[in-house]
């Protein structure tokens, strides 16, 4: 990388993680920057996570180790990251394999997610005492946080009960499926839709390759069952001619490193049915983050909700909502919180209309999304989930989720989901 990816002009300079005491790396740079400072212009004394990976996890003492040599041999070090942040909204991004990055970008920083500081800070701030002068005043404390308790959800509508909001322009009619930056849309989620024109006397193979990054498959209004660029993207079916086949794709990140960072999203190659390549399809893009604002503290919809199922562990998306608990007596202006998702399993929350991001506890290792206080208020918070899967919501009491005082990010991952 370092002799490609040096230009003439400009300073060159490694970056590395902790582990050694950087002597390797600073070789190599002065290989290809002979005079200057020694400079480490990543240092990472974290990692970020992947859905369904073990969540990340680095030493103190390795941290401080490396940069105690790096400071030592007169290095300047720029900290990747210093604070952990969010990936709200659809912000998180993928590596190759194809491996999505969970929506809390914690990072196991000296400073989390909420921007707290942690015992590794103490110890980067103890190395950095031997080398400079730091100010003599107080380390900030943590933000107060507060656990809000539980909160009562109900079925807000499910995608068909809502599909004309949700698109209010309609469809776009191709005889191929086209891309999501086809559409112009840049993230969420889309709907390809098409007739079966075929006679199909068997169970038969719906074969999606190009499905980016995980489809599901319904067919008059009946889920059938998942399609991921990870795993084979095919299904075997049973339909009839004139069914009506839905397929329902989310952008879960695009890959922002090295060689595949041109990741186009939705469906990018022919669907086929029995080796028969499907024509005329209608592409519904999904305006639900500009839907969601506008749904009220308890408001409903107004008539009965569509809620067809196939088999217990598949629904169609649904939409729930309800409202946060309001602050105690005691206590008059929101504090951070987390939502805790135990239950769900995959889907979009939003907190006041503000997308929050990506819950998915049925892959881990994370379970909570990171509630800033600043979108909050003193009462009548309207919390929106968009579930993809499955809801724990066979009774009411069921139907529920929790605002915690703390994060959960290191649950254990399922082998298999």
């Amino acid at each position: 990388m370092l002799q490609c990816g040096s230009l003439q002009g400009l300073y060159t300079t490694v970056d590395f993680g902790p582990g050694g005491d950087g002597t390797s790396q600073f070789n190599w740079m002065r290989k290809f920057q002979p005079h200057g400072p020694l400079v480490n212009s990543e240092f990472y004394p974290g990692w970020f996570d992947h859905w369904g990976m073990n969540h990340s996890k680095v030493a103190a003492d390795k941290v401080t180790f490396t940069l105690d040599k790096m400071l030592a041999a007169g290095a300047s070090v720029n900290m990747y990251m210093f604070e952990g942040g969010t990936n709200f909204g659809y912000w998180s991004g993928a590596n190759s394999g194809y491996n999505p990055q969970t929506t809390s970008y914690d990072y196991d920083a000296p400073l989390t997610e909420a921007g707290d500081p942690t015992d590794k800070l103490m110890a980067i701030r103890s190395v950095i005492k031997k080398y400079a002068k730091i100010p003599d005043i107080p380390m900030p404390p943590a933000t107060q946080k507060l656990a809000y308790g539980q909160t009562q959800l109900t079925a807000y509508g499910s995608l068909y009960d809502v599909l004309d909001k949700l698109t209010p322009y309609g469809p776009i009619k191709t005889d191929y499926p086209i891309t999501m930056e086809a559409m112009q849309q840049n993230f969420g989620y889309m709907m390809y839709r098409t007739t079966i024109a075929i006679t199909v006397k068997n169970t038969t193979l719906l074969d999606i390759p190009g499905i980016k990054d995980q489809g599901y498959i319904i067919i008059n209004k009946v889920p059938m069952g998942i399609v991921n660029r990870n795993k084979p993207t095919g299904l075997n079916v049973t339909v009839s001619k004139g069914d009506i086949l839905d397929i329902v794709v989310g952008n879960q990140g695009r890959i922002n490193y090295g060689s595949l960072i041109a990741d186009m999203k939705g469906i990018i190659s022919n669907v086929t049915l029995g080796g028969t390549i499907l024509k005329g399809f209608e592409i519904y893009s999904l305006q639900l983050d500009e839907f969601v604002s506008n749904i009220k503290p308890k408001s409903v919809l107004g008539f009965a909700i569509t809620r067809p199922r196939h088999q217990a562990q598949l629904s169609v998306p649904t939409l729930y909502t309800g409202t946060m608990p309001d602050l105690p007596p005691d206590i008059t202006q929101p504090r951070d919180t987390f939502l805790k998702m135990s239950g769900w399993t995959k889907g979009q929350a939003f907190i006041n209309g503000f997308n929050l991001g990506r819950y998915w506890p049925a892959r881990g290792p994370q379970i909570t999304l990171y509630v800033p206080a600043t979108i909050l208020k003193p009462k009548d918070n309207v919390i929106v989930l968009f579930e993809l899967e499955t809801a724990p919501c066979n009774t009411a009491s069921s139907c529920t989720v929790d605002f915690i005082d703390r994060a959960i990010l290191n649950a254990t991952v399922p082998s298999k989901h």
